[in-house]
Parts: C-alpha cells; sequence; structure tokens
C-alpha cells in the first residue's frame, strides 16, 4: 500500500482550509474531511429528462361545469389524461395511468407505485404462470436491483446506480433490452462462460456452457414476468453509501509523472495478456506473477480496442475507487469504479472478505510492473 500511495498528489492540499480562523464561530460541516479527496459523481445509466405526465392534471375544470355541453367533456379528456408513452407498455391496453420513468427524488414512492401498478399488468397481460420479482439493495458502490427467480434463485445483478430512482429506472431499460435482443454465450481461454444480452448486460462466469446457457434462458423467461418490491435502504447503509462518495478520488489527485516514472524504473512482474477469443474478439487478463488471475475484461472489437481497455484499466487503479461487492452466489468481489460514465470494472469472485480485499492491494501493485503482451498461441499466428 506504502508504494501505491505515492501516486496520491494532493495529500498535502487539506492544510489550506484550517487557515480561515475568521470562519471558526461558523463550521462548516463540508471541511470536517479535508483529507479526504473531493467527491466526483458515479455517473451511471441517464435518468430521462421527461416530466411526469402527471403534472398537467393540475388544471382540470371538468367537474367545475357540470352544465357544459357533451361535445367539450371529451376534448378536456383527451389533452390531459392519456400522455402515457407507448415503449412502456408491450402491446396491451390495461396500461397504468402513468410511467415510471420519473426524474426528482422527492417522488420515490409515487414511482414505485407507477412501477408496482405496470409490472402487475404486464404480468397479467402475459398470463405468466411463473412469476420472479425485482429486488433492490444499496451497497457501498450504489444502488443494485436484482432478478430474481420463483424458486428464489438470482438470476441477474444490475451495476450500480447512484440513485434509487436511477436504479428503478434501469429496470425499465433492462426488460427492453432482454426482450428485444438475443444473448450470447461466450467462452473465455480458461473455460469459463458467460451470458451477453445486446453487448451490454454481462452474466457471471459459469463453469458449464449448459448452466451458462438455462441462467440466460430463465433470464429472458423471468425479465418481463416480475414483480417489483418497494424498497427503502436502511440508514447504515445509506451513512456507508455516501461516506464512500465523498472520498472518492478523482484523476487529478494523482501525480501521473510519478505514475510513469514508476512504471518505467519498476522491476516487470505479472502482464496485462491480450487473448483473440473463440469468436474472433479480444479480451484481457492481468495476471499475477504466478498467473492468478486478478482481472478479466470484456469482449473488444478488436486488438487496439483492447490495448485502450487495458490502459482505461490501469488509469481507473490508480485513481484506486475499488469497492468490496457481493455477488449474485453471495461471494465476494472488487468493484472499480470508471473514469467518468464507463462502466465500472468488476473482479473476480472470492470466498471471503479478506481475499478479495488482499487481491486489491495485488491489482494496485501489479498495474506498475505489469507488461502488456499478446497472448503466445496468437502471437505465433501473425
Amino acid at each position: 500500500m506504502g508504494f501505491f500511495s505515492l501516486f496520491k498528489k494532493k495529500k498535502k492540499a487539506p492544510e489550506a482550509p484550517v487557515e480561515e480562523p475568521k470562519q471558526e464561530t461558523v463550521p462548516q460541516p463540508e471541511e470536517k474531511a479535508t483529507t479526504v479527496d473531493s467527491p466526483a459523481s458515479i455517473e451511471t445509466e441517464p435518468v430521462q429528462t421527461e416530466a411526469p405526465a402527471q403534472e398537467e392534471s393540475k388544471a382540470e375544470p371538468v367537474a367545475e361545469a357540470p352544465k357544459a355541453p357533451a361535445k367539450a367533456a371529451p376534448k378536456k379528456n383527451t389533452s390531459a389524461g392519456t400522455t402515457l408513452p407507448k415503449e412502456g407498455i408491450r402491446k396491451r391496453t390495461t396500461a397504468p395511468a402513468r410511467p415510471f420513468f420519473v426524474t426528482t427524488e422527492n417522488d420515490v414512492s409515487s414511482a414505485f407505485e407507477a412501477a408496482i401498478a405496470e409490472a402487475e399488468a404486464e404480468i397479467a397481460a402475459n398470463g405468466a404462470k411463473a412469476v420472479g420479482k425485482y429486488e433492490f439493495n444499496l451497497e457501498v458502490d450504489g444502488y443494485h436491483f436484482y432478478l430474481v427467480a420463483n424458486n428464489g434463485q438470482v438470476l441477474f445483478d444490475s451495476p450500480s446506480f447512484t440513485t434509487l430512482l436511477g436504479a428503478l429506472n434501469g429496470i425499465k431499460t433492462f426488460k427492453k433490452t432482454v426482450a428485444g435482443s438475443d444473448y450470447d454465450v461466450k467462452a473465455d481461454k480458461y473455460g469459463r462462460f458467460r451470458f451477453i444480452f445486446a453487448n451490454k448486460y454481462y452474466g457471471e462466469n459459469y463453469t458449464t456452457k449448459e448452466q451458462c446457457t438455462k441462467s440466460a434462458e430463465s433470464v429472458q423467461n423471468f425479465a418481463n414476468n416480475a414483480r417489483i418490491i418497494p424498497y427503502k435502504p436502511e440508514k447504515e447503509a445509506v451513512a456507508a453509501f455516501e461516506t464512500a462518495k465523498s472520498a472518492k478520488r478523482k484523476p487529478e489527485d494523482i501525480d501521473w509523472v510519478a505514475v510513469a516514472k514508476a512504471e518505467a524504473e519498476a522491476e516487470k512482474m505479472g502482464k496485462f495478456e491480450i487473448c483473440r477469443e473463440e469468436n474472433g474478439e479480444y479480451s484481457f487478463y492481468l495476471l499475477a506473477n504466478n498467473a492468478q488471475i486478478l482481472y478479466s475484461s470484456r469482449y473488444f472489437a478488436n486488438e487496439a480496442a483492447c490495448r485502450r481497455g487495458i490502459e482505461s484499466f490501469k488509469r481507473a487503479a490508480y485513481v484506486g475507487n475499488f469497492f468490496v461487492d457481493r455477488d449474485k452466489f453471495d461471494n465476494y468481489r472488487y468493484v472499480l469504479k470508471n473514469i467518468g460514465s464507463a462502466p465500472s470494472f468488476i473482479g473476480e469472485s472470492y470466498d471471503n472478505k479478506p481475499q478479495c480485499e488482499k487481491i486489491i492491494e495485488s491489482v494496485k501493485n501489479f498495474i506498475v510492473t505489469a507488461t502488456v503482451e499478446l497472448a503466445e498461441e496468437d502471437a505465433t499466428e501473425e
């Protein structure tokens, strides 16, 4: 840890705010954490900025004009009532009165009411016999939604969202993606399998193709036949999330000149291995000097894109916004927040938290010493 901390550039910055004795009678809460870098927003899928449809219902004088001719009433109903966007409903007329894409934090309860109503209408229209559910949880890295089968098996764990409304709206995007696309089952060079929907939603690693395919089919079956369970995070979870968010570092907090110098002078150990997978796409693996897998990437269209992915991973690791999370099998894994709105990097799964934390330290160490190499079998082909 000591070596990695040398790259942090702003350790001296906290002394500056203390030099303001005139403000000692009005303490600023934000200045208490002067040893912590300014928080950067945790970017996730953007929430749509459409205004809720119910705002149009504020002025509705129909009830005050009983003597109005019958011709006037239909005009009022068509202008103020049915503004529900069609993309929220899939070929049915039993839709709730409003969509559940909501943009304000103070409307969480009404957003859940609308989402629950729409999910129930969808289940009824589909005539589903087996019904799953969407559950939520606030982890240190943000809000997650989980697709759970009717037997209690967790089928999918979402990426993190900054807000609960973001996670709720994320379900809608997830459902549309799963319903509108097929999935791929891909094997890596180590014989592990993952399902992928629309090159966006990745499943966990499975040991057999059959097991992975079965899980992907279950996701398709339950994604649009699942109830939405209301959720309110506990105070302890909110406090842990806010603490992690306030400690989040930014690229400008790192001395990149020192990083480049350390990489140039370091004894080379470990490697980033670029592999051409059986489907023609590329992926990379961060390997320790004993060949232990510290990270396995997503898929890239070509080698150049894969090399850029390595640089993105290294840059995010130097910034160092790591969190320990639980996967759907209740194992521990690390989540490395990317820079800006790019997706996070999800590490391998481990049996216990200390083991996962040890891997995080190994990642920090090996990004300095690792070489970037093309896998031997791919290098010989070229």
